[in-house]
């Protein structure tokens, strides 16, 4: 049985993956908006302004100063796939492939993707051990679907497909601060298959986002890295979206009347991706408070949805009284936009320049996984009986026992 301690979380981190960490991220919004954690070494922003300055804050950049790529993930394939991510690197360097890479993605139809996961599901193994197929196929129906309809031919069939979605896990595992050995090697391994993998060049989708790469001068290499890029948010992501809203449909059968709704919901009030992390570039004040280069702040995106209150256009990143020496950003003064209202882009898929193109495109492959394990007899409140969350510092992931 799963267990549910009344304790709240002792630090943000251990939040993501705790039973009900919604009312300490709440407190923590209110109380505690933008603070120090000592034993963590990292600011954190809670507040929904906060979240939200700290997104938008030039200086506030997604890798520490001086450090690109992971250092067990240097110098290997892992290393150099993780190089090439856009989601991973600021500057005006990646500014072309980000803007054909969200062009085009807006242009894949949503009921391509519910078809290709249908299509897909019929083909999937359902196995007397419904937890073991309900994580299966969180983690792997979404990575397939997206693969074949971004033009890798590794999804011809059943079982190459099925290995590229080992590999995007495997990589994907690799990245986590909490990688061993085995998996750091794993990831490493599976990054340099992955980069083998040609993409078609047969298909109109596959033939506009080449000819969109070739004008705005984007190598294929680049492109293809970021594809493969987006299947690994697809892989831990829509995981957790389908596994959490499995958890909904235990509490309330009647919810999968409309998965549609049911989905937008629980991106709301429990989100597959708690917390992002940002570094300063420089000396800068972030919510009024003086920031020193190189210094962390761990963004806590679930607090943000969490949160009652929303934030108004205010300057939450203008100095507090005092001055000090350390220069301060020139966007200071910078208007801080408020979070999503109904129907608008999830917390959970970031905000300002780094935010995640893929919020529809995720939805709508948690919606189809959803709909296809209940038509092959899963029945979420027997799922319900038995879980926990996957060790992770960021992402609600529930495993199924």
């Amino acid at each position: 049985m799963t267990l549910y301690p009344t304790k709240p979380p002792p630090d943000p981190l251990a939040a993501a993956t705790h039973p009900d960490p919604y009312p300490y991220y709440r407190e923590l919004a209110r109380a505690q908006p933008f603070h120090r954690d000592a034993m963590l070494m990292l600011w954190v922003a809670a507040g929904p302004d906060e979240v939200a300055a700290v997104l938008s804050h030039p200086a506030c950049r997604v890798r520490p100063p001086g450090q690109p790529v992971p250092p067990p993930l240097a110098q290997s394939p892992a290393g150099t796939l993780f190089a090439r991510l856009i989601r991973m690197n600021d500057g005006p360097g990646h500014a072309p492939l980000k803007v054909v890479l969200q062009r085009q993605l807006a242009t894949l139809d949503l009921n391509d993707v519910r078809a290709a996961a249908s299509a897909w599901a019929r083909v999937l193994a359902v196995t007397h051990d419904h937890g073991a197929t309900a994580n299966r196929w969180s983690s792997a129906l979404p990575v397939i679907a997206i693969a074949g309809l971004l033009g890798f031919t590794a999804t011809d069939d059943e079982a190459t497909a099925g290995r590229m979605a080992t590999q995007i896990a495997s990589f994907a595992a690799a990245m986590s601060p909490l990688a061993g050995p085995a998996e750091i090697a794993a990831g490493i391994e599976a990054a340099a298959a992955l980069q083998a993998q040609p993409l078609r060049a047969d298909t109109p989708w596959t033939q506009a986002l080449r000819e969109q790469a070739r004008t705005a001068g984007v190598d294929a290499a680049a492109i293809a890295a970021n594809l493969l890029g987006l299947m690994v948010q697809s892989c831990e992501a829509t995981a957790g979206l389908i596994g959490n809203t499995l958890l909904r449909l235990a509490r309330d059968a009647a919810a999968a009347d409309d998965l549609q709704a049911t989905v937008a919901g629980v991106l709301r009030t429990d989100p597959p991706i708690h917390n992002t992390r940002r570094f300063m570039a420089e000396d800068a004040y972030v919510c009024g408070v003086p920031l020193r280069r190189g210094d962390g702040i761990l963004v806590l995106l679930a607090a943000a949805a969490a949160s009652e209150g929303r934030p108004a256009s205010v300057s939450a990143n203008a100095p507090v009284n005092a001055p000090v020496s350390a220069p301060v950003s020139a966007s200071v003064s910078a208007s801080v936009y408020g979070p999503p209202n109904s129907g608008e882009r999830a917390w959970t898929f970031g905000h300002g320049a780094h935010r995640c193109p893929g919020d529809a495109l995720a939805a709508t492959l948690a919606e189809a996984t959803v709909a296809a394990l209940l038509a092959r007899g899963i029945e979420p409140a027997a799922l319900a009986k038995a879980y926990r969350y996957r060790p992770s510092l960021n992402a609600r992931i529930p495993h199924f026992l």
